[in-house]
């Protein structure tokens, strides 16, 4: 019995220590291996480097600067060269002028009635008679700029809207970051977990197996039944069973973890953190009016309505007259000679016919304006109920922890007095098991409650912006 005794003190030593997670998460192992140790911190950094979303993201960020990039070059002259060479079976231009008539074919009537009147009234003054026959081939091209000077601030504002693009695309790659912060720390934890349930189990078949040793010398001299023996065969069968599905989960955890932090799966993985002392959430709480405005989430809303905004700028400018200038150069061959031309030139565009349709589109426009205000003052709204239900979480969650202490505590007490009463003949083996379980239910819940407050005051702290 005094065996049993220093076993159970060594037992119940243990679990205090699990209870005041004064622990670490290496397990011994007989044999030299490879050990990867990782922390909180350096998983959190494995996962924002490998994730795919936030990858996409970061791509996402790139293909709209690229995007604002090509909307700035409409500040700039539109320059464009075109170019052209012909041949004609016949030539496009037949003149036969002879004295007192004016064959002429240019492929038009009216053209040629034109030019035959001309010649019928003017020819015999110049004494006018030639066979003119040409543009049967030729090769024309030209450069030309065009620079806009007023396109209704479409371009200003398109500028703008390309700037907001970037904007929104970085807060999304901030948001995927913060969802992947917040699984890894849920996997990390949820590891920690099984694992210092492990360590209780491990603590626990140390008891049972000296109870099994003193209970076999024990029938052996008759003082106590074999049935007393039994039962505590039985819930070393029990604690296996436990120990080999907390093993299938730790292994299928960490397998979870290792996918989403992108290395491969390693059976020898150690984490290397542990929950230790948790803190009161009050240090931690702030005023949520003022913490909403520095939501990723909030911040989104303001672009959108921005968005809305310029969208209906870009609708009034499309109804607003256009003017631009220009200047171009041009060179032929069309007359068996090389000819070059230069021009500059202005343009002003009306679009009159436009302004009843972009009426409409504007009115349209104003509701999507008024649309993108209310759905920001619901969501406003929704991020405060939000972070409120989180803060009610979180200090429900701590108070739990404060129970499940006290209970760890009591449970502790209660088997500390089974066992001196058990030493004392007063009580039967299985009221001293029952109460070896009820300590290592009480060990297991406060570990659970511990992991289950370090994942919401991550979540209360990711919407609270610290």
């Amino acid at each position: 019995m005094k065996r049993l005794t220093a076993i159970l003190s060594a037992l119940l030593f243990c679990l205090n220590l699990l209870a005041q997670n004064e622990f670490t998460t290496t397990d011994t192992d007989k044999t030299e291996v490879a050990v990867q140790y990782l922390s909180l911190d350096e998983c959190k950094r494995l996962a924002i480097e490998n994730n795919a979303k936030i990858k996409n993201a970061e791509l996402d960020i790139k293909a709209a600067e690229l995007t604002k990039k090509g909307v700035f070059t409409k500040y700039f002259p539109q320059v464009s060269v075109k170019g052209g060479a012909f041949k004609a079976t016949d030539p496009l231009l037949d003149m036969e002028i002879g004295k007192g008539n004016a064959n002429v074919d240019f492929g038009n009537l009216a053209m040629n009635n034109v030019f035959t009147t001309l010649y019928n009234v003017y020819g015999p003054y110049i004494d006018a008679s030639a066979n003119v026959k040409g543009l049967d081939d030729g090769i024309v091209g030209g450069v030309m700029a065009v620079q806009p000077v007023f396109v209704g601030g479409r371009i200003v504002n398109g500028n703008k809207l390309a700037g907001l693009g970037v904007e929104a695309a970085k807060l999304q790659t901030q948001m995927a970051r913060d969802e992947t912060d917040l699984k890894t720390v849920e996997l990390y934890w949820t590891i920690i977990s099984l694992q210092e349930k492990k360590k209780i189990i491990a603590s626990v078949n140390q008891l049972l197996d000296t109870l099994y040793r003193d209970a076999s010398g024990a029938v052996e001299a008759g003082v106590i039944h074999k049935n007393d023996m039994l039962k505590v065969t039985l819930k070393q069968s029990e604690m296996k069973s436990n120990e080999m599905k907390l093993n299938n989960g730790i292994r299928l955890a960490k397998s979870a973890l290792c996918q989403h932090i992108g290395i491969p799966y390693d059976e020898n993985l150690v984490l290397s953190d542990s929950i230790g002392e948790i803190p009161n959430p009050n240090i931690y709480h702030v005023n949520h009016t003022e913490a909403v405005k520095g939501r990723i989430e909030y911040q989104l809303l303001d672009l959108s309505t921005d968005a809305e905004r310029l969208k209906k700028k870009l609708i009034v400018g499309e109804a607003l007259p256009q003017i631009a200038v220009g200047a171009g150069y041009t060179c032929n061959t069309l007359m068996d000679k090389f000819k070059t031309n230069g021009l500059v030139f202005a343009t002003l565009s009306i679009p009159i016919s436009d302004w009843w349709e972009k009426s409409y589109d504007l009115k349209k426009q104003e509701l999507n304006c008024t649309k993108a205000e209310n759905q920001r003052r619901d969501l406003d709204e929704q991020m405060l109920l939000q972070m409120q239900m989180a803060w009610n979480d979180l200090s429900e969650s701590y108070a739990q922890v404060l129970l499940s202490q006290q209970t760890a505590e009591t449970a502790t007490e209660n088997l500390n007095l089974s066992t001196d009463n058990y030493n004392a003949g007063m009580i039967s083996m299985s009221e001293l098991l029952e109460a070896q379980t009820l300590l290592q239910q009480a060990h297991s819940q406060l570990a659970d409650d511990k992991v289950d407050y370090m994942k919401k005051l991550t979540k209360y702290k990711q919407l609270t912006r610290q």
